[in-house]
């Protein structure tokens, strides 16, 4: 696992900020190679990705003056943070 470029602690990938982007199309693979890892939604020690993790039912609004765009939730909560949940499972069966 890679560790998040914000609190440094390793980020498993079903949270991992970069890879929720390259799945729904914002970030290319060359992302992964150019911002490292993140947090998507917050951990005990991080803050995680505020921008990103406001499109998840649950989380807040971001508010550091990134704009919330109502078009973009449902790529990102159904589709792309949907897909890395079935692909990098918290506990391998």
């Amino acid at each position: 696992m890679l560790k998040c470029d914000k609190c440094g602690e390793e980020v498993h990938p079903s949270n991992d900020a970069v890879l929720v982007a390259m799945e729904a199309g914002t970030i290319s693979m060359v992302g992964l190679l150019v911002y490292g890892s993140r947090h998507f939604l917050p951990t005990e020690n991080c803050k995680g990705s505020p921008s990103r993790a406001q499109y998840i039912e649950g989380q807040p609004r971001d508010t550091r003056g990134f704009v919330y765009n109502e078009e973009d939730e449902q790529g990102w909560r159904d589709d792309a943070f949907a897909r890395v949940q079935e692909k990098y499972p918290l506990v391998d069966q």
